[in-house]
């Protein structure tokens, strides 16, 4: 019964402010694309949505601050974001619940340790509640893979976008 109830009060939005867990194979809701989450883009911070987003595939790369192995494979996603560029997103994701907020990761971004991993053009979205709610991370780093049409098709605890292997989602016809 504990267990029912559990799931019950997860599952559903209701007065405690919980959103509706978004599970494998199931859409996102409509106003994932529309929800404005504030981006912090090389010490700049921006509100926007996912609007231009919708009908690509789309990764959410949960990190935090404390996570190195978030850190080092960022120079080869951005590999697979410049080659394909007009068909993946990878958007990294810092929930308020990793307790980083904008100085932190201001000021780890301006440290050495940082500057040497190549990280160029570092943009994240940061304070997020929304996103860790509906997609609920258990460790670091989490991907959500969100197909072309907008289901949740995968979630993976390590990166597939690496270039030793063939991407799941990449034509092998190219």
């Amino acid at each position: 019964m504990f267990s029912l109830s559990a799931q019950t009060s997860r599952k559903e939005s209701g007065a405690d402010g919980l959103l509706k867990v978004v599970s494998l194979g199931e859409k996102v809701p409509a106003d994932f694309w529309t929800k404005k989450h504030l981006f912090y883009s090389n010490g700049d911070t921006i509100r926007r949505s996912f609007e231009q987003y919708k009908g690509k595939l789309l990764v959410l790369d949960f990190w935090f601050s404390g996570c190195t192995k978030c850190l080092l494979h960022q120079k080869e996603i951005s590999y697979f974001k410049q080659k394909y560029a007009d068909s993946l997103i990878v958007i990294m994701v810092n929930s308020k619940n990793t307790k980083d907020n904008y100085e932190k990761i201001q000021h780890m971004t301006q440290q050495d340790w940082f500057k040497k991993l190549g990280i160029n053009n570092f943009s994240s979205i940061i304070d997020d509640e929304y996103l860790s709610q509906i997609l609920p991370s258990n460790g670091y780093p989490t991907y959500f893979w969100i197909n072309n049409y907008g289901i949740l098709q995968l979630i993976t605890f390590r990166n597939l976008l690496n270039r030793n292997y063939q991407a799941p989602f990449i034509d092998k016809k190219r």
